[in-house]
């Protein structure tokens, strides 16, 4: 709807104004009637019509001081003056002032007006199309913070900026940006150009396929507790808006007020700000100087918590605790984004290469999956799957006996262990008990031991965080002599050879 004030000293005339069009059904919202000049000033700051249509002779303040005191508050709202006499001096100064139009009221009929609104209505949006462009511009200038950029005076020093985060889609262990499709972009400028008093929209960019950066500029509200005020409920609308089309998969981050100079920086903070939302509520609607994170992240080794794991799931024991626990270690005391994204590709491998080396079939992804307390659930649940599995299918196969021995020896693999060590843990025969271990695996005990501990070194080896040395005693050889020679006969390379070749695959 476009807005239009009459402003006239005679109710008749406004009145038959009024009465004259269905300003209503043919688009125009008549957002009041002012009998003076000054009461149509403070209408307009209150409502901003686009349109005032204004008698050129009035009490105290006639029709062209009204439009000179208006384009001075903005040089774009449209002026259109009437009047009960033909007066060349009027229409000569009215187009000095800046008028659109002049016209006489005993002339006036809904043809005439209609007519004179729809070449209102095709300047506006002319000058609608120009005005975004240009504001667009400005703010390209002023967030990347490039030559030029102080060169807007006429848009104010007093803003503040919101940005708004469609969630990534997390699928096969790895994040995917979901993208702003054309429909949505079109709802989302309508949400975010519905300003609040004394907050006026300025301008969007799209900074990647599903981050978006508004500008919005700050006027006629001093009170610095009103404006931090007047901006969260803006920003919280915005995101009441977002929650009903997007389904709560969003984020919005929003500062306070900023100055000109402070625009690039504030959304440089944002941009490394936003890369945590994995961690935050869908629908979170946050202020910038209430999200702190560590300018230098912890670094957490996995390799234990994943040897913990897989102890776990042979074992027979309940997960959920040990899973919930790796998951808290990145979100406190503050969000861990590379430790989260170095634990996610951990468990994602885990459970990958126990399906494969168990026969078990691929766990279903479930859709919308986007934040860390998603991710913990969905990776609970497939860790308790595989448990499940494995043991399921060892049951059918061995004895409970034999089952023992394999959880003995996945336990103490790293330590010396041998039949006779076996012997004494079971108070039986250890010979007798590598006899039983072969006939029902089809295995001896040293090469199960063996295939254990080389299938261990392997994986360390693709982590890259151990020498060789470390590596072999985490595997249980006293050296790494002799590591190495183990390793070339039940692989056919060296151990640094088996590394370089698996960072090309």
């Amino acid at each position: 709807m476009i807005r239009v004030l009459f402003v006239d000293d005679e109710v008749l005339a406004m009145e038959y104004l009024q009465n004259l069009i269905d300003w209503e059904g043919e688009g125009y919202h008549v957002i009041g009637h002012a009998r003076t000049g000054n009461a149509a000033l403070e209408l307009y700051e209150r409502e901003r019509p686009q349109i005032v249509i204004s008698d050129i002779k009035m009490v105290g303040m006639d029709g062209l001081e009204l439009t000179a005191r208006l384009k001075e508050k903005n040089k774009d709202v449209v002026m259109i003056l009437l009047s009960a006499y033909r007066d060349f001096e009027y229409a000569k100064k009215g187009i000095e002032y800046g008028v659109h139009n002049y016209l006489l009221k005993h002339e006036l009929s809904e043809e005439a007006l209609l007519m004179e609104l729809e070449k209102v209505r095709s300047q506006l949006d002319m000058d609608d199309k120009k005005k975004k462009i240009y504001q667009k511009y400005f703010t390209k200038q002023l967030i990347y913070n490039t030559e030029g950029a102080g060169e807007f005076p006429e848009l104010g020093n007093r803003f503040f900026l919101m940005l708004v985060h469609k969630n990534d889609i997390f699928d096969s262990g790895a994040f995917h940006e979901r993208v702003w499709n054309g429909e949505e972009y079109k709802a989302l400028d309508e949400t975010l150009e519905a300003a609040l008093d004394g907050l006026v929209y300025i301008s969007d960019v799209q900074l990647t396929e599903n981050n978006l950066l508004v500008l919005y500029r700050i006027e006629s509200i001093s009170s610095k507790y009103l404006v931090g005020s007047q901006i969260e409920r803006m920003s919280r609308k915005a995101g009441s808006a977002l929650a009903v089309r997007e389904g709560g998969q969003f984020n919005i981050i929003f500062s306070g007020e900023i100055f000109r100079n402070e625009i690039s920086t504030v959304f440089q903070k944002m941009s490394r700000l936003i890369r945590y939302a994995l961690f935050w509520k869908p629908q979170g609607v946050y202020e910038i100087n209430r999200l702190n994170i560590l300018e230098e992240e912890e670094r957490i080794v996995w390799n234990g918590p994943e040897k913990e794991l897989r102890t776990q799931i042979y074992e027979e024991i309940e997960l959920g605790d040990y899973v919930e626990y790796l998951f808290e270690l990145v979100k406190y005391p503050a969000y861990n984004l590379k430790a989260a994204r170095e634990l996610i590709y951990m468990l994602e491998n885990l459970a990958r290469e126990l399906e494969g080396v168990e026969g078990l079939s691929p766990f279903d992804y479930p859709w919308g999956i986007f934040k860390l307390d998603e991710i913990k659930q969905y990776y609970t649940e497939r860790l308790r799957r595989i448990q499940k599995e494995i043991q399921e299918k060892n049951r059918q196969k061995y004895s409970k006996l034999v089952l023992d021995i394999i959880r003995y020896i996945r336990k103490n693999y790293k330590k010396e262990i041998s039949l006779e060590n076996l012997g004494t843990e079971f108070g039986m025969n250890g010979v007798y008990l590598g006899q039983i271990l072969k006939k029902e695996t089809g295995t001896t005990f040293l090469k199960y031991l063996t295939e254990l501990r080389i299938e261990e070194a392997k994986r360390l080896l693709d982590m890259g965080e151990l020498n060789i040395s470390q590596i072999a005693e985490q595997t249980g050889y006293k050296s790494s002599q002799y590591f190495s020679q183990i390793f070339v006969k039940t692989t056919g390379m060296k151990p640094q050879e088996y590394r370089k070749w698996k960072k090309t695959q």
